[in-house]
Order: structure tokens, then sequence, then C-alpha cells
């Protein structure tokens, strides 16, 4: 009679693995090399997992949950839009959330040769949730889209120039500049 599996286990290697991934470039990986950082033959993973590339989108979805619910309200002030921001792009002196980093820059540059769009489907949907933002203090959508287009790849090369010179970068205060900055070229309108 097969075993049942364990519930807790594949949460647990999902951690675990995460965890590696800190220190270990994505390319190093391999489901044998991870069974030896978890202790245990490769058998575990392929059963709960399948392959490698199930196991790294497993982690990619478990470092994902921390943004997940965000929203950003196309009404709120600077303040605001600063906290979705750095919520989103920032955080980065948590080990998790530079991963997070690390992994989009990543897996996104190599995506589009992979067929996948994951990683491009959730930078559109930042910028729509910015467009909107842009549309809801006064732009009209043309310059809107440009506008929170040009505010995420800002964004995105504030995260880069933390997860490669992270000694020398405040993301944190580069997103919130970055929501000044939007602020002060928008006519700002309250509702």
């Amino acid at each position: 009679m097969p075993r049942k599996p364990d519930p807790t286990l594949k949460p647990a290697i999902i951690s675990k693995v995460a965890q590696h991934l800190q220190d270990t470039k994505l390319e190093d990986v391999s489901v044998r090399s991870l069974g030896r950082v978890l202790g245990t033959s490769a058998y575990p993973i392929v059963y709960h997992f399948g392959s490698r590339d199930a196991l790294v989108d497993a982690v990619v979805e478990h470092l994902a949950e921390a943004t997940a619910g965000l929203t950003l309200d196309p009404a709120t002030d600077q303040d605001g839009l600063a906290t979705y921001l750095v919520a989103v792009f920032g955080g980065l002196d948590d080990p998790e959330r530079a991963l997070a980093a690390r992994m989009t820059f990543e897996l996104g540059s190599v995506e589009s040769l992979c067929d996948r769009d994951r990683e491009r489907s959730v930078h559109r949907a930042e910028i729509d949730a910015v467009a909107a933002w842009c549309r809801a203090h006064d732009r009209c959508d043309a310059e809107a889209a440009r506008t929170a287009q040009g505010a995420v790849l800002a964004a995105r090369g504030i995260q880069w120039g933390a997860v490669v010179d992270p000694e020398r970068t405040d993301a944190d205060a580069a997103l919130r500049a970055l929501a000044a900055g939007l602020v002060a070229r928008t006519a700002f309108v309250t509702t």
C-alpha cells in the first residue's frame, strides 16, 4: 500500500529551497543538489513537484504571496502611492523580498524564450495600476499610460540597483522619491 503524502512536507520543501536560493544562483540548482540541501534524495522533490522547474515555480508563487493582495487605490494620495510602491518594489532588506526581486529579473529575462509570461503579466498589471492612479489624478489616457510605464520602469530600475548594489541603494527611499515626483508632475486631484 503506497504511503500517504505528508501535507506539511511540500511547504517545508518550498521554504527550505527559498532559503537556499538566497545564496545560490538559480542555474546551479538541480533536483539532485536540492535533495542534498534537504538532506534527502531527489525523490521527495520529484514526488511533490515533478521537476526542478515546477519547484522553482512553486518558490516564485511562495515569494509572490507577500505582494499578491496589494492593490493601489487610484484615489490615494502621495503617501498611499509611496506605500504601494515600497510594498511592491521595495522592502529588499527582507531576504525573501530580495530573493523575489532577484528571481523576477533572472526568470523574467528568459521567460519569452520558453513561452512563459508570468513576470511580464505581473509587470503589465503594475503599469495598469499606476496608470489608473494617473488617470484618477487628471491625466489623459495616453499620458497616464506613458507616465505609468516610466514609473514602473523606474521602480524596476531602483529594485535592480538594490539587487546588484544593496549597500549603496536605499530602495525604499528612492521609491518614496519616485512617488513624490509623480505627484509633483500631476495636477493632483483629491476626491
